[in-house]
């Protein structure tokens, strides 16, 4: 990742300067700015992307010395796409991401390319919390310390920036807020209005955990809700005293990425809705004309079983959070390419599908399961196992009859 070793390398430049004109700071274990500069630390949200991975937006912390006129962004959301396995390693939940820093200017440059919104909240940090602050991230960027084990619900980049900021400020950050009460699926839901394929395959792969009530500071997993919960946030010295969280705020980029709802000509409700009609109308001109159409079935139970494979390996493999809560799995596993060969096999060989009572009855269980288990589903979800149900009346009928 030619980019990323470049932003290294212009850190590594700027910090070592920093660290040769480092005098006595605000304590002996400061080796960044001397306690006559004047810093400031700033929280920067940034709106979300275009692309899958920019969906939720981002959060970074902005160092700026004005004595010095050197401003530095860290960032706690990189990583190195070449690395090997990458994606294999992203699937299993074994995915590294990195802090990393770059000059302010670059950032600028990037998300006013992109279209993206960049909103400051300058910290109301004393110098002495903005130097242990600054201290903190030096540290954490020494390459034996900058990689970590990312956990996209628990330990992101905005986690992190959260927690290191709390880390350096001499007493507690009280988050006054009032509590939203909403799941994390609700807040994915927010988040994704304007791309509903993606909320679909979210819903499809992640289970009930994210179903569960959580509170604010889970909630804090999205960067734009923590800089909402930061904007009403205030310090609690240890004196008693208490001191507002920000000091002030600051629209560095206008967002000028035109957003598009997608078309619900292409979306799952209206796609999975004529997959349902369509089935209806293959049973009834089935139940007409006396004939199956076993090729439907081979390819919507293919289909079922592709999807299959991703849902189990993700339960059964991965250490991402919420995967292994998902009641998807009873009927999105990869038997559902076992099924569609034994169809194949019963076609060719002229014999009963006799496993179609027990995919109906699966599916009939199933259907009743999604009205009473704590796992909610997407809407287009429904559609589709009914229509897997209907399929499944149609092989149960044809099956009785050829027994008959």
């Amino acid at each position: 990742m030619t980019q990323l070793k470049l932003y290294v390398l212009v850190v590594a430049l700027v910090l070592a300067n920093f660290r040769m004109s480092a005098q006595d700071g605000v304590s002996s274990v400061m080796t960044g700015f001397p306690s006559t500069d004047s810093i400031s630390v700033s929280i920067l949200t940034c709106t979300p992307g275009a692309e899958l991975y920019s969906k939720f937006g981002h959060t970074a912390l902005r160092v700026k010395n004005h004595t010095r006129e050197e401003d530095i962004v860290f960032n706690y959301g990189c990583f190195d796409y070449s690395e090997h396995n990458f994606v294999f390693r992203f699937l299993l939940g074994q995915t590294d991401y990195m802090l990393n820093a770059e000059p302010y200017k670059y950032l600028v440059a990037r998300y006013g390319y992109m279209g993206t919104g960049v909103k400051e909240q300058v910290l109301n940090l004393t110098q002495s919390e903005a130097n242990y602050l600054f201290t903190l991230l030096l540290e954490n960027i020494r390459p034996e310390n900058q990689e970590y084990r990312y956990i996209w619900l628990y330990d992101n980049c905005t986690e992190r920036a959260r927690n290191m900021i709390e880390k350096a400020v001499d007493g507690n950050v009280v988050y006054e807020r009032p509590a939203v009460q909403a799941t994390i699926r609700q807040m994915l839901h927010q988040c994704l209005q304007e791309d509903p394929w993606t909320c679909f395959g979210i819903d499809m792969i992640l289970g009930a955990e994210i179903d569960e009530p959580v509170d604010k500071r889970i909630q804090m997993f999205l960067p734009d809700f923590f800089r909402q919960e930061a904007s009403e946030a205030y310090i609690m010295r240890k004196d008693g005293s208490r001191i507002p969280y920000i000091f002030t705020t600051n629209d560095i980029i206008q967002e000028t990425l035109k957003r598009e709802k997608a078309s619900f000509l292409i979306s799952p409700i209206l796609i999975f809705s004529l997959l349902l009609l369509i089935t209806i109308f293959l049973f009834v001109y089935e139940f007409i004309r006396n004939k199956r159409q076993e090729w439907f079935d081979i390819i919507l139970h293919a289909l079922q079983g592709m999807a299959g494979i991703v849902v189990a390996f993700l339960f059964f493999f991965s250490s991402h959070p919420a995967v292994d809560s998902n009641w998807l799995i009873i009927i999105l596993n990869p038997l559902a390419l076992f099924y569609a060969g034994w169809m194949i096999y019963c076609t060719r060989k002229r014999k009963r599908n006799i496993l179609s009572y027990v995919n109906m009855a699966v599916l009939f269980c199933f259907l009743i399961i999604m009205l009473t288990c704590p796992q909610a589903f997407n809407t287009a979800m429904y559609l589709l196992v009914l229509a897997l149900f209907v399929r499944a009346l149609s092989q149960g009928h044809f099956t009785y009859h050829k027994k008959r």
